[in-house]
This record gives structure tokens, sequence and C-alpha cells, in this order.
């Protein structure tokens, strides 16, 4: 069976009308109003969709703040993307917000979407259908009469918008008292602010506050005998400087015992415990002797007993007021 040229002619078309639906269907533009009808100033979403294959270059279309003159766009969203189960068709979806001020109906335009599938350089178009909206106004009754109108509604205020002021009154309440007790102390000449005089110790107290610290630090028990001594020997030194008014820091032990010999009546007994001390120290010091356990000790006794033999009681310091 042979088939003319008549005949070849229509089976081409009839492939071509029934491979164009197919094709067609691949390439989708869609933009659809949640309604046709809105009141004026009120607003209206428009949803634009496009459907392609995978791998198909896509211009999204440009729009600006307004699809017509009377419509505008006062938002958008970003564009979403989905794909199909098979992942072979994208979708993309865009919301726009549209409000309009102008009563009247409005014809939307088609939007258009181009697109290219590589290798091929041609550029395509798919576009929207044209959609019908419908802007209108609130109906006016003409049979009743025309009403005053109304002022501004009050709002009663927050406390949230009260407590600034409230905050401002307090500092500015604040700032006056300062400035008229300012201008007393000025008027009376005397000092804004009052600085309390520091609370100087007795030596024997500063001495032996000192001893006790020494004490629990523990050196020599962990092997730092020379450092020791060398603290002991110099709390009671400054000791007998604030005590004696004699320069022994700066003293030797035979030094510090002469003056003390000379300068005051010192029981014999105190002497010899502060000797004591002040030699053994030296011995450590310079001779890098060991002492023994309890010479340690008792050189923290020695210490703390002439600190209590030379402390001036309240008594004596007033006899010796009525000495001088």
């Amino acid at each position: 069976m042979t088939l003319s040229g008549k005949n070849i002619y229509s089976i081409i078309l009839l492939l071509i009308s029934v491979a164009s639906p197919a094709f067609a269907q691949s390439f989708q533009a869609v933009a659809r109003l949640d309604t046709n009808a809105m009141l004026i100033g009120d607003q209206v979403k428009l949803d634009l969709e496009f459907s392609f294959p995978e791998k198909t270059l896509i211009r999204w279309p440009g729009i600006g703040d307004t699809i017509l003159r009377s419509i505008q766009i006062i938002d958008r969203t970003k564009i979403d993307t989905s794909f199909s189960k098979d992942k072979k068709m994208v979708k993309f979806h865009q919301t726009l917000l549209l409000t309009s001020f102008d009563s009247g109906f409005y014809m939307i335009p088609p939007i258009r979407f181009y697109y290219r599938q590589p290798p091929d350089t041609t550029i395509k178009i798919a576009q929207t259908e044209t959609l019908l909206l419908k802007v209108h106004t609130l109906a006016v009754d003409t049979t009743k009469a025309i009403k005053p109108i109304k002022g501004p509604l009050k709002v009663p205020l927050t406390f949230r918008e009260v407590i600034p002021f409230i905050l401002l009154g307090i500092l500015i309440i604040l700032i006056i008292l300062g400035v008229i007790y300012y201008l007393k102390k000025r008027k009376k000449s005397e000092p804004i602010f009052r600085i309390r005089p520091k609370i100087e110790l007795p030596p024997h107290e500063i001495a032996l506050g000192e001893l006790e610290k020494l004490r629990l630090k523990k050196l020599w028990q962990g092997g730092r005998i020379k450092e020791y001594h060398s603290e002991l020997t110099d709390i009671v030194r400054i000791y007998i400087e604030r005590r004696f008014g004699i320069m022994a820091m700066e003293m030797t032990t035979m030094e510090i015992l002469g003056s003390l010999k000379g300068s005051d009546h010192l029981p014999g007994e105190i002497m010899e415990k502060l000797n004591y001390m002040l030699t053994l120290a030296d011995l450590v010091k310079f001779a890098k002797m060991q002492p023994l356990p309890t010479e340690n000790d008792m050189s923290m006794d020695n210490a703390v007993r002439f600190v209590h033999g030379t402390t001036i009681k309240k008594d004596q310091g007033n006899s010796d007021d009525e000495r001088n």
C-alpha cells in the first residue's frame, strides 16, 4: 500500500497537532487573583506561577511598583521554588499584594515569562491570561441626612507611654535638689562631699596582725626559712620605728638594741627576746644557718611577746602625757 503526497501531509499535520499540546503543557504561565472584586483602598493578592522543565533558563518578569496606573504593588514575596515528584519539572511562585484607590474596572494585561532551552539560543515567551479586577466604593444611602464628620477618637494613655515623663520629672527634681545642696554648701564654705578620715590603728595592733598573717603562711614549714625570718624581722623593725621613732629598718641588730637601751627603760627579759630573734635571723640570712623547728616557732613567740611587752597602755599613755 502506497501513500500519496496528500496523505503524508495529512499525517504530518496530525502528528504536529498531537505533539503541540504536550509541548505547550511543559511551559505554563499562570496569574491568579484571590478575588475579582475589592473595596477601594483594600488589598488583593495576585499569584504568579511559571512551570517549566529542568535546565531551562528563565527570566522572571520585572514588575515595578505598579501594574496599571491605578493599581499599585505594596508588597511582594520572594520567588519560591518547587519540584515535581520525578524532579523533571520546576515551578516558580511569587505573590504580589495589590491595592487601588480609584474605583472602576481594570484589565490586568498578560504577564510575560521569557525562557530558553540550551543549547537552543532562541528566546521564547509564555504569558498569562488577561485578568479583570473590579474596584468599588461603599454604597451611599442618599435618602438619609448627611451626618457631621466625627473628630479623632481619644485613646487613653498607657503606663508605658507615661513612664518616660515620670522619669524625666524625677530627674529634674534631683537636679534642682542637687543645685540647692551645692549652693548651701558653697555659702557656708563647706566641702560638698565629706571624706571620712582613715582610722589609724596603733602600731602594736598592726604588728600583731602582720605576725598572725605570717604565721598562717607557714613559710618555714614549706622550706622557705630565710624568707620567713626576713619577713618576721621586717615586721618587728617597722613596729619599732612606729613605736619608738627609731629608724630600725636601716640599722643593724646591735644598733637597734643600743638605741632601745638608750631611748627607753625596757625590761631585760623583753630585750633578751628581741636580741634572740634578731640574732637568729641574721645567722639564717647571712650564715645560712638551718634552725630547728622549735627555734623557728620560738622566734615568732619572741616577736609577739616583744610587741605585747612594749605596747602603750591607755593609762600609761595618760601618765606619759602628764609627765610631759
